[in-house]
């Protein structure tokens, strides 16, 4: 009886240590905080098709050239919701509902990311820009969005 639980408590102390070896993989071996990369772009440019501008720049680095890219952004969706407010939301709804990918990503050290985002929408139209991203606080932020080559 003494063996049996001997035995029991051995194999609870293995479970002990297989559930604090996960809980520190998980928590502090570099586990990300945020989104990915992908999830990253993808959240801004919904954010900015939805006129949500404080989350959209909350994706972003606060320099001055995001600020620019996000203040043409608004303005060209203000001015489209005036001429045709209809045609704007289809629109944004067509490029939510489109596919996106973030390819030819480039991690560097120190926590620098650069790919090519493609939305594609359906009848096979698409549009590519080169998106660099910094992680500040395990969290991907978009540094500039430059147009493809």
């Amino acid at each position: 009886m003494r063996k049996f639980i001997l035995n029991i408590l051995v194999l609870i102390g293995i479970a002990g240590l297989g559930v604090l070896a996960a809980w520190f993989v998980r928590n502090c071996a570099g586990h990300d905080r945020g989104p990915s990369p992908e999830e990253t772009v993808r959240e801004f440019y919904l954010s900015l098709i939805n006129g949500q501008w404080d989350k959209a720049r909350s994706l972003c680095v606060p320099s001055e050239d995001m600020r620019t890219y996000c203040m043409k952004f608004r303005q060209f969706r203000e001015a489209a919701h005036e001429a045709d407010s209809s045609a704007l939301s289809a629109a944004a709804c067509i490029l939510s509902e489109a596919g996106t990918v973030l390819s030819g990503g480039l991690q560097e050290d120190g926590g620098l990311f650069t790919g090519l985002f493609t939305v594609t929408a359906d009848g096979g139209i698409s549009k590519t820009v080169k998106v660099e991203l910094v992680k500040q606080r395990g969290v991907w932020l978009i540094g500039g969005i430059t147009a493809a080559e």
